[in-house]
């Protein structure tokens, strides 16, 4: 196959690499697998190929970062603070001697009971450990709320 000599598109480039692969083939047909077009590029070709230019990508639109307010945090606080009063008053279960149920106790039932009085104030436990370290976040949440509202009054 001759060399490129002359301005040529990119897609009139792709069949001279097809046909110089077809030519390969037709030379070589003890070879089954497929020549790759990169073997078939000839120094100089690059010079006479003309690839369109791309156009610069549109600039992004920057958004502006939207802040919650403190007063939705403190909001959001007092629903968690009750919330959290639920779970912690929800360990009580009115029966004083419920209280005294064990899951090591002789008998099945209250053994079973009591595993199940256990695993209830675990997941209880859980549910107020997680709650507290929401609240954690809110009040420094809350904090830097404050602070960035009194910076865009001029108080600061």
């Amino acid at each position: 196959m001759e060399p490129v000599t002359g301005p040529i598109s990119r897609d009139d480039y792709m069949q001279v690499l097809v046909a110089r692969q077809q030519a390969w083939h037709a030379r070589n047909p003890h070879v089954k697998l497929p020549a790759l077009y990169e073997w078939f590029i000839e120094d100089g070709d690059e010079l006479y190929v003309i690839v369109p230019k791309q156009a610069p990508a549109p600039k992004k639109t920057v958004t502006p970062r939207v802040y919650r307010s403190a007063e939705s945090l403190r909001a959001e606080r007092d629903k968690l603070d009750a919330d959290m009063a639920r779970v912690a008053g929800a360990g009580d279960p009115g029966d004083r001697a419920a209280t005294n149920l064990s899951p090591y106790s002789r008998s099945r039932a209250a053994a079973s009971a009591g595993r199940r009085r256990f695993a209830q104030m675990d997941r209880a436990l859980e549910r107020y450990t997680a709650m507290s370290r929401r609240r954690d976040a809110l009040d420094s949440r809350i904090a830097k709320a404050e602070a960035r509202e009194a910076r865009r009054n001029g108080d600061a």
